[in-house]
């Protein structure tokens, strides 16, 4: 291949292009567009830190990413300027006559197609190079930058600036009429965003139609992970449309029939997609996340359940024709799923995904009015010709019994992981605004087949508050609701029932008992059973309530530990005297981190909010080394005469022993047993993880972090094993040294100075070859 010849064409293609004021114009409104969103987003982040905010985000992400980040909005309109660029790259020719010329002349297409998308890649390197200028402020306004974040942003860019660049040679290519050029170039690339939904219902078909959709192609990489199915996937794109555009030039050159000219196009086509084919495989992908804090790879905690997780693992996912999240896990979505599990096959590529579509009574009663007379099979078989399912592929939830109970799961949306050796985990849907889980809650059901798991015995026979109903009081939401996905099921705890009342045992299995405000004394017997419990090494979480001395205190009196009489107290203008804010202490945050070392750094408006509680002494520290975790701000007291706080606002009396101070509502309990440290909760008020409680909103002023203690408490009685932490190293880049001040000299430079210089050069260029 003569690279002279290919460099020459570059060089005539890049002086008509810059003779010519398109190209200058479309760099200047490309500069220009990159200034106004970049003012757009350094706004917005100023002025959370100009409001007192903190920024616990990498401000460089936040930049390049998001909603409103510079490359995520690039992204989604450099389309408009390729094709303006690209129409008259080969239309020129053909329109002018000079093609006969390249013809005539000792060159081949694949030195004319090299030449003119040379000249592309250099243009495309100046809208980089444009695009890297915000490097500037960010060196100077962001301390420790995340620059490898912001470099593969700018490969993705790149990437994806020369995979129109080569449609639109291929289109241009095409036809004489540069308008028609780039129009064609528009619609090839709608094709290419729109070929991912073709064919999805077929498992051969859609492998090959979604890795030719360009829709989201950049997103990893502007989003940090560079992965390599999505290199070759550009370079591909790249290959497949010059190649296209050299066959479509050595055809007007060399007569051929059609069935020749089109197994050209078919050979190019077919070697594209054996190589994409290949290089999205799992096995064979290799990935670099550029994130500081690897924020696109899976946590140390998780990647070292994926390395004990050995042999096959099978995702069966089972889905209701009548549920309304049937369509997240549909034929035409199968794709999109199991790309949901990008994170996890990156470490076990064996991974498989499986679907099972069942039907049971509809819960839609508009079903039976729209199809009268027919059973509920017809009925889902007729629903599921409407949703693009093979019917036949349909099963009753009947059939499924021996299988998976899925009347426990209310017949909704429900994954069960299942390792070869037959130990399995369940992975649901969650009722909040992300639904699907999350890295947490994926780990946790992993490492919950590779484990002994934790089981929590919920205390019952006293009135205790329950684990399963749903009343206000009861703990239903984080104990043994599915949907929700704090709740301990979907955490990789196993939460039961432990009745001792009527002479039973607590189970040899149970590492953590729960006793939640017991309402009677516990009997001798039940107490002496608890016993042989701590004395094995069992963990406790107790918790107490309002009026609950004398039930309580005995079991309490065996650590150390007593409920003072009364009830705790606050004034508050928002909020009844009784709803306590308590803050964690300086020594939880110290020795217990996690969530405590937060509730200290927010210190002013985080909180566990217990609606009613009582102050715990420390009475006996002989057996257990006690360590505050919670406490009252210094306006509390601990009220010995108001019941009322709704119509009464009291006040402290010190005669009657009333005096304001930090008051204990949460301590914990610890002691060296076995060479094993043993663990014990004790808190102040059972109703603080209450179903009312975790549903009732943000108070005013109060930041709370009841549902965060939950997590946090269970997994130190359980040494760490559950919940899995998804936490990665924190991000350096939490600052900005702008102020709202500097940002209009930050936008006048952006959105006039380096236009107007980009303009000026332009203006230079055509004066010289006037001049010439």
């Amino acid at each position: 291949m003569n690279r002279k010849l290919i460099f020459g064409i570059a060089r005539n293609e890049l002086a008509t292009l810059f003779y010519s004021p398109v190209a200058w114009l479309l760099l200047i409104v490309f500069a220009c567009q990159l200034g106004f969103d970049l003012s757009t987003i350094l706004a917005a982040i100023t002025r959370i830190k100009a409001l007192g905010s903190t920024i616990n985000f990498s401000v460089t992400a936040g930049i390049v990413l998001g909603y409103q980040g510079i490359y995520e909005v690039i992204q989604q309109t450099i389309y408009l300027y390729i094709p303006l660029l690209t129409m008259n790259l080969m239309s020129r020719e053909y329109a002018s006559g000079s093609i006969k010329l390249l013809y005539s002349s000792p060159v081949n297409s694949v030195h004319i197609i090299g030449g003119k998308f040379l000249a592309m890649v250099i243009l495309s390197l100046l809208f980089v190079v444009i695009l890297a200028l915000p490097l500037a402020v960010m060196f100077i306004a962001v301390p420790a930058t995340d620059v490898p974040l912001v470099l593969a942003g700018l490969l993705s860019m790149f990437l994806l600036m020369l995979t129109y660049c080569a449609i639109g040679l291929f289109m241009s290519s095409l036809t004489s009429y540069q308008v028609v050029a780039a129009v064609a170039t528009l619609s090839a690339l709608a094709f290419l965003n729109y070929v991912g939904q073709i064919g999805q219902s077929s498992p051969f078909i859609r492998d090959i139609t979604y890795w030719l959709s360009i829709k989201g192609r950049a997103s990893e990489m502007v989003g940090g992970l560079i992965c390599s199915d999505d290199v070759i996937y550009f370079l591909s794109v790249i290959l497949l449309f010059l190649w296209f555009s050299v066959i479509k030039l050595d055809n007007e050159r060399t007569r051929r029939s059609f069935r020749g000219k089109a197994g050209r196009y078919a050979a190019a086509m077919a070697t594209v997609i054996v190589i994409g084919y290949i290089s999205s495989r799992p096995a064979v992908m290799t990935f670099y996340d550029a994130t500081y804090a690897k924020q696109r790879t899976l946590s140390e905690e998780s990647q070292k359940v994926m390395e004990q997780l050995d042999g096959p693992l099978t995702i069966t996912t089972y889905v209701d024709i009548f549920d309304p999240e049937f369509d997240i896990a549909s034929p035409q979505s199968q794709k999109d799923d199991f790309a949901r599990f990008k994170m996890y096959t990156r470490f076990k590529p064996e991974i498989r995904m499986k679907y099972v579509y069942y039907y049971s009574a509809p819960r839609d009663s508009v079903l039976y009015r729209q199809y009268p007379g027919m059973s509920v099979e017809q009925i889902a078989r007729e629903v599921a010709r409407k949703k693009k399912c093979n019917p036949r592929r349909l099963v009753s939830a009947e059939s499924l019994k021996d299988r998976i109970d899925l009347k426990a799961e209310g017949y909704r949306f429900v994954r069960v992981v299942e390792r070869g050796s037959g130990e399995q985990a369940r992975l649901r849907l969650f009722d909040d605004m992300h639904r699907h889980p999350s890295e947490t809650e994926i780990s946790a059901a992993l490492k919950k087949m590779i484990v002994e798991p934790v089981k929590v015995g919920a205390l019952t026979g006293h009135y205790e508050r329950s684990i399963t109903k749903k009343g206000d009081q009861d703990y239903s939401i984080f104990a043994t609701r599915g949907r929700f996905r704090q709740s301990m099921i979907n955490q990789g705890f196993d939460v039961v029932e432990v009745d001792l009342s009527n002479g039973g045992s607590i189970p040899e299995e149970i590492s953590i008992l729960m006793i939640a405000e017991a309402r009677e004394r516990l009997s001798e017997t039940e107490l002496e059973e608890i016993d042989r419990f701590v004395a094995r090494g069992g963990n406790l979480m107790i918790l107490a309530d309002v009026g609950r001395q004398e039930s309580m205190n005995p079991l309490l009196a065996r650590f150390g530990i007593r409920i003072s009489e009364g009830i705790l107290a606050q004034p508050s203008a928002t909020n009844p005297y009784n709803l306590i804010p308590c803050r964690g202490t300086q020594g939880a945050a110290e020795q217990m981190k996690g969530f405590y070392r937060n509730m200290v750094r927010y210190a002013q408006r985080a909180a566990v909010t217990m609606p009613g509680a009582v102050a715990l002494e420390v009475i006996d520290t002989t057996r257990f080394r006690p360590l505050v975790l919670l406490q009252t701000d210094s306006t509390a007291w601990i009220e010995r005469q108001t019941t009322d706080f709704i119509d009464e606002q009291p006040s402290p009396d010190p005669g009657v022993g009333e005096r304001l101070g930090h008051y204990p509502t949460a301590i914990a309990l610890t002691r060296q047993l076995d060479g094993k440290q043993q663990r014990i909760i004790v808190l102040g008020d059972a109703d603080c993880f209450s179903n009312a409680e975790l549903t009732a909103g943000e108070r005013p002023g109060i930041l709370s972090y009841n549902f965060s203690m939950i997590p946090g408490s269970f997994r130190w009685l359980c040494y760490g094993e559950f919940p899995v932490s998804a936490a990665h190293r924190p991000n350096r880049d939490t600052d900005i040294l702008l102020t709202p001040m500097s940002l209009p000299v930050v936008k006048q430079i952006y959105c006039f100075w380096i236009p107007l210089l980009i303009g000026v050069a332009g203006l230079v260029v055509w004066l010289r070859r006037r001049k010439g």
